[in-house]
């Protein structure tokens, strides 16, 4: 997958729609969903992790810029605008640990809204078997906005070191006509390995969306 590029290019070549007042842009790529303006008003992000042990995060401690709010990687169900996407970001945790809770910079475009979370063990690369979930998030808040985070609970899932995970964002049975978008992080503009998944998992490298991973 080619690196992000520079945003005013992907406003001209992508394709133009406008949802809930707001106009949205989808890139080239088919993948990235472009906000036209940024937010009128930010809402500082609602942390609760303090007592738990980071396991990744690129989540921005800035309130006002816990994520980037006007670049997304798209997020459907089968029946969304864009057809099925989903995207997954990989993690190792570096001890024994158990996973309590996920918080991603993910936002509502279309449909039903909700976004489904969920753990699952690696095949070779590539996300494979559920491990836990799929936790439901809804009442996301519009593209555009920042900095409000989709949280998902877990009950203390057990991870074993040196072992590498995937956090998946993507859509189950109540959010078949979803259409989000997970903002990307605005810490780290390096690219990483990601996964997608567009009727089967793909191996990308991008600049990561945003996700705080926490456990105990």
């Amino acid at each position: 997958m080619k690196n992000v590029i520079c945003l005013a290019l992907l406003v001209v070549a992508g394709l133009t729609v406008v949802a809930a007042g707001q106009g949205y842009t989808m890139a080239d790529d088919g993948r990235h969903i472009i906000v036209a303006s940024a937010p009128g008003v930010v809402v500082p992000a609602m942390r609760n992790e303090a007592r738990l042990k980071t396991l990744f995060s690129n989540l921005s401690d800035y309130q006002y810029g816990t994520y980037f709010c006007c670049e997304e990687q798209d997020i459907d169900g089968p029946n969304g605008r864009y057809g099925v996407n989903w995207a997954a970001v990989p993690f190792t945790p570096n001890a024994n640990v158990k996973l309590t809770r996920i918080e991603a910079g993910v936002s509502y475009l279309w449909g039903t809204g909700p976004v489904a979370i969920w753990l699952a063990a690696d095949a070779s690369g590539l996300p494979g078997d559920t491990l836990a979930g799929p936790d439901d998030v809804g009442n996301l808040p519009k593209a555009g906005s920042c900095c409000s985070l989709a949280v998902a609970k877990f009950n203390s899932v057990p991870l074993t070191k040196g072992t590498q995970y995937w956090i998946v964002v993507g859509t189950d049975s109540n959010s078949m006509d979803s259409s989000d978008g997970w903002n990307l992080n605005s810490t780290d503009m390096r690219a990483h390995p990601f996964a997608l998944y567009r009727g089967s998992w793909t191996a990308e490298k991008n600049v990561l969306p945003a996700i705080g991973i926490f456990g105990k």
